[in-house]
């Protein structure tokens, strides 16, 4: 699509890494840091540092936001550079490689069919989990269901991407963290300090069980989630806003590419 579908909320996960080489042993291979925290918060939304070991010496680092807006080239630099230096310590590093994306946010129905035998995957099919931006796990689903029904000679018809009780909590946390109602970090940090590893991660990918999403969700702030999900009940759907120009841009917002 051109142009997202009309939503409540709209918001953007936006990132930018570096594939890095350092000097000295500064990495696990053992270890992927998910959402490390100890980055310097936006005022609107929140932001989180990603750490994907390939060996002791290379990673692939990335700085992430939550936000209305990308950043410019620059700033993610500048997030980059602290967080490899200051947090996490690694010494000279050697940028062998950058990637940088944009990923929606939103609760817009997204269409998972562009013609009879076409259908829509990734983000555009509306794989994405918009509290989280996890989306490979669900187009695995979907490619899976349609290579099943195209071996046995029937039409494709791929399962929804994500279940309606995991698409209304998006929406609710989405519009808790836009209205600023509950810290981001704080949220997160909350639910992997309490809740079992094994049971977090299928949460953040829509496979738990309603006794499992009531067990992570005793574990969020209740009373803002409770009054957000109220409010959702009647607030309308709006077009997406013009796209806004990176923070500190002098000129045209770039187009981003992961």
């Amino acid at each position: 699509p051109h142009r997202l579908p009309a939503a409540r909320t709209h918001l953007l996960q936006h990132f930018r890494g570096w594939f890095v080489r350092t000097q000295r042993p500064a990495f696990d291979p053992d270890v992927a840091d998910l959402m490390d925290f100890r980055t310097p918060q936006p005022a609107c939304g929140l932001s989180f540092g990603y750490v994907l070991p390939t060996s002791r010496h290379t990673a692939l680092v990335e700085y992430t936001e939550f936000g209305p807006a990308p950043l410019t080239a620059d700033a993610y630099d500048a997030a980059l550079e602290h967080y490899t230096r200051r947090v996490l310590d690694t010494g000279p590093v050697q940028v062998q490689a950058t990637e940088q994306g944009v990923i929606p946010m939103t609760d817009a129905v997204l269409a998972d069919r562009a013609a009879r035998t076409v259908f829509r995957i990734g983000v555009a099919g509306g794989c994405t989990r918009s509290s989280t931006g996890y989306t490979f796990a669900a187009i695995q689903r979907q490619a899976e269901a349609v290579a099943r029904a195209v071996r046995a000679g029937r039409r494709p018809a791929p399962p929804p991407p994500h279940r309606r009780r995991a698409r209304m909590m998006d929406a609710v946390l989405l519009r808790a963290l836009d209205t600023g109602r509950i810290d981001g970090p704080d949220f997160f940090c909350r639910l992997f300090d309490r809740v079992p590893t094994v049971r977090l991660l299928r949460f953040l990918d829509g496979r738990t069980r309603l006794y499992e999403d009531v067990a992570v969700g005793v574990h969020a702030p209740v009373a803002p989630m409770l009054r957000t999900a109220a409010e959702l009940l009647w607030l309308p759907r709006r077009p997406p806003p013009p796209p806004d120009r990176p923070a500190g841009a002098d000129g045209p917002a770039p187009r981003s590419s992961s």
